[in-house]
């Protein structure tokens, strides 16, 4: 763990190859480079390469601290990858803000071995945010003068959120990609809608897919795939991936509503996905991949609350267990990779 300040003449001693990532980046930041190289995550095809303004990453900056009203010398957590949009802007707040900064190396739980700090900004992934909670880390020696716990880069199941929302200290999903420099919007776990930062435009294009505009993205628009509907000029609910719809003879299908729904039952898998495999009737039939042991009885439970609670027609038609999945670089299930071995190892 290194505690540190970016806007300080001297910085630290990097003693970890994450460290030495954040060194160097710290490094370019000082000499005024102009753009920044990162990828995309890879959810939804193979990671992209971006290049992102530095007036982006400082308008992005700026907009957080306005949203959290985060002040000088505050201090936030960086234990994210850099060669990510996430990671690096923990950095550029600090530059950007004057906070200081706290290094633990990413991995599933970074609290583990670090001793208790008031923390005021933190971003985590989902699966980094669970393995937390599990630890019985009493979160309050880290968190209690927090401005926002950030948790993004997934979907949050029904499961985290409910063990998180009656925490003591502010907790937010956020909605962003490298496209948008970070974050653009958030909500408070919960809740149902996004509300937009102050610095956002959306709307959305002739699919319902939600499009971003403002300083983050050089005010042009960016387009998604994300299928929301626009309550206000700056609020959304987010209901989907257009490139994940189901169609199965010709009904649309939204595999993240069953996915949530199942997240939040007893006896759910451990790992799972819905997604689609090629039927010769309906064009695409749903199914749902699951790693590990569940039981038939279990199953058949899930079944039973998935025809009380969806049409006949959204149910996955085969519960298909896979040895392992595939993942991204990202760490997140690349959904479109496994199913595609599965298939192969059929042929």
């Amino acid at each position: 763990m290194q505690v540190f300040s970016p806007l300080s003449d001297e910085l630290f001693s990097p003693s970890s190859d994450f460290e030495r990532e954040v060194f160097a980046f710290c490094l370019q930041w000082k000499s005024g480079q102009s753009a920044f190289l990162f990828h995309t995550s890879g959810s939804t095809g193979k990671p992209k390469p971006i290049w992102v303004e530095r007036a982006a990453m400082i308008s992005s900056a700026q907009s957080t601290g306005n949203w959290l009203k985060l002040n000088p010398k505050d201090m936030a957590l960086a234990c994210l990858p850099m060669q990510y949009i996430a990671g690096a802007m923990v950095i550029v707040r600090a530059f950007v803000l004057d906070l200081r900064v706290c290094l633990v190396d990413p991995s599933s739980n970074p609290l583990i071995g670090i001793a208790p700090l008031s923390i005021s900004l933190a971003s985590f992934v989902p699966n980094q945010w669970h393995a937390m909670l599990e630890s019985q880390i009493d979160l309050s020696l880290f968190f209690s003068q927090a401005k926002g716990i950030l948790l993004g880069g997934a979907a949050l199941s029904t499961d985290l959120i409910a063990s998180s929302k009656d925490l003591p200290f502010p907790i937010f999903e956020t909605y962003g990609m490298t496209e948008t420099v970070s974050h653009v919007a958030f909500r408070t776990l919960g809740q149902k809608f996004f509300q937009t930062l102050d610095s956002i435009e959306i709307d959305i294009d002739p699919r319902d897919c939600l499009k971003v505009k403002g300083l983050v993205t050089g005010n042009g628009w960016v387009q998604t795939n994300d299928i929301v509907t626009l309550l206000t000029a700056s609020t959304f609910e987010l209901n989907g991936r257009f490139d994940r719809v189901i169609n199965s003879a010709g009904r649309k299908i939204h595999p993240e509503h069953l996915e949530k729904f199942i997240s939040g039952q007893q006896g759910q898998p451990l790992e799972f996905f819905v997604e689609a495999l090629p039927d010769k009737v309906y064009g695409q039939q749903v199914t749902l991949f699951y790693t590990g042991a569940w039981s038939i009885e279990s199953q058949r439970a899930i079944q039973g609350l998935l025809r009380t609670n969806f049409e006949s027609w959204e149910l996955p038609k085969q519960f298909i267990q896979l040895t392992s999945f595939q993942f991204t670089a990202s760490g997140k299930i690349d959904r479109l990779k496994s199913v595609a071995l599965y298939l192969n190892s059929k042929i």
